[in-house]
């Protein structure tokens, strides 16, 4: 259900903190190296969310409590008294930290719920409050904040890879698809096709990303049937085995058909048919049976496809449907170890492509991170998180519009590919 390894720390947070604690917990993961179980990200579907909880908080070497006002209620109240029970019964150097969130509400002591109120709080005061980051750092790890610098960059080195002799990506594979004039719902505007072009030119450019020419597929329109895809994907799982880093990577329309069976949802190919979605679009367990029959070790899942804009609008609607893909859709995709999903946004959020634009606003930042712009471990390679924390920084700069992340067992921060900067 979890990751193997002890988690660092776990979140108990409100729906009021999530906005903060998401992008604390990217630092974390990006920065730090922490392991966790974050809700949001690596919940698996099927399994009841208390049982996950429960798991998560026993595996836990501490648990931070992420706080608005002085009220912690439902099931943050539930896991901060497990947290102490723990600590109590089990393990007496389990950690227990309160974290008020900036914007909270200054609170004294005697503000707190009584069983948080022997334990030291960290504030923050933003966003980027570099004090407050170390001292809770320091408290997650047991280690005094001086320290804290020297985990960070011990931590790093840890990680650090030796570059190929080869000067290329060796084991790297993709598959990039984009869609946009479609024949029979709503077109999508150029970008689509340009971000679909541009990703394969970025990944097989021997001076950026090192990925063999003969090693990426690109499907545009036409190509990108029904049929093309399936096949693509299947020549995807017999070329690749368990040394591979895979990217599927997809452009166009995502839709569901209220009117259709519960909860089904569509990756729609360049043929599909509004009226037949069935027999004529990739519904979702077929996706997840397609990519499943991938055994390469690491697979990055990529959608630009939530009604995904053209310059300044949303990408289109769709005749007779209803645009767009869940959480849950994302989620059974990324089951698995080694199986990451990000997506362009939230299922009720647009997809953005803003004026003067060559690419839609997700994959700039993506090609952006793939070309270095975005913080590394200074090795040589782009991970997943780091292209991650990017797009996720970034975007919401620019549009009402969040890109989310899914992955229900991710071991390792695994390389994508290799990065030159300039």
């Amino acid at each position: 259900m979890t990751d193997q390894h002890p988690h660092h720390i776990f979140f108990s947070y409100s729906p009021e903190t999530y906005d903060f604690v998401e992008p604390l917990a990217r630092r974390l993961r990006s920065d730090a190296r922490l392991s966790f179980w974050f809700g949001p990200w690596h919940s698996v579907l099927g399994v009841p969310i208390q049982e996950q909880m429960e798991e998560a908080l026993r595996e836990a070497q501490a648990c931070a409590v992420f706080i608005s006002t002085g009220e912690v209620r439902g099931w943050q109240n539930e896991q901060v008294r497990t947290a102490i029970q723990t600590r109590v019964e089990d393990e007496p150097a389990y950690r227990i930290i309160p974290v008020l969130v900036p914007g909270a509400v200054r609170l004294h002591k005697q503000d707190l719920p009584p069983f948080l109120r022997r334990y030291e709080a960290v504030e923050f005061s933003g966003p980027d409050d570099e004090h407050a980051f170390k001292r809770l750092l320091a408290g997650i790890l047991g280690i005094p904040p001086i320290q804290v610098e020297g985990y960070l960059e011990a931590e790093a080195t840890k990680e650090h890879r030796s570059l190929p002799a080869s000067g290329t990506f060796e084991h790297g594979h993709a598959l990039v698809i984009g869609v946009a004039n479609y024949q029979d719902v709503w077109p999508l505007p150029e970008t689509v096709l340009n971000d679909a072009r541009d990703l394969r030119a970025l990944l097989t450019a021997a001076a950026s990303c090192g990925y063999a020419p003969n090693k990426v597929t690109q499907l545009l329109d036409d190509e990108a049937t029904g049929a093309g895809i399936r096949a693509a994907l299947a020549d995807l799982a017999v070329r690749t085995g368990p040394g591979d880093t895979v990217v599927v990577f997809f452009s166009g329309h995502g839709a569901h058909n209220p009117a259709g069976s519960e909860g089904q949802q569509y990756i729609l190919p360049y043929d599909c048919d509004s009226a037949d979605l069935p027999d004529t679009a990739i519904p979702g367990d077929e996706m997840t049976a397609l990519l499943r029959d991938i055994k390469a070790d690491r697979l990055l899942m990529l959608f630009d496809s939530c009604h995904s804009g053209g310059a300044g609008d949303p990408k289109g609607m769709l005749p007779q449907l209803k645009g767009g893909l869940s959480e849950g859709y994302y989620a059974a995709l990324a089951q698995g170890r080694g199986r990451v999903v990000i997506a362009s946004s939230r299922p009720d959020e647009f997809s953005w492509a803003l004026p003067g634009r060559r690419n839609s606003l997700f994959t700039h930042y993506l090609l952006e991170a793939l070309r270095g712009k975005t913080r590394t471990l200074g090795d040589g390679y782009v991970r997943v998180f780091d292209l991650f924390r990017h797009v996720a920084d970034c975007v919401p700069t620019q549009a009402d519009q969040h890109p989310i992340f899914k992955a229900a067992a991710m071991e390792e921060d695994f390389p994508l590919a290799l990065v030159r900067r300039q």
